[in-house]
């Protein structure tokens, strides 16, 4: 299991994100659900989550 931090680099969000290689996930896209900008394209191969641990930005949202 690999744990790292991801920034939305569009509305400051942070998220943790964790990524277990012994599961496979779905393909797909990850988009920050505060400003909708992807994060992330997955493959697949392995199983991916995000989970949302700073708020975004006001003041960007709002611009």
């Amino acid at each position: 299991m690999k744990k790292g931090d991801v920034t939305c680099p569009n509305c400051g969000a942070g998220f943790r994100r964790l990524e277990l290689s012994s599961q496979v996930g779905a393909k797909g896209e990850y988009h920050c659900p505060a400003c909708d900008m992807a994060l992330e394209v997955m493959d697949g191969s392995k199983l991916v989550a995000y989970r949302l641990t700073i708020q975004p930005s006001t003041r960007t949202l709002r611009a």
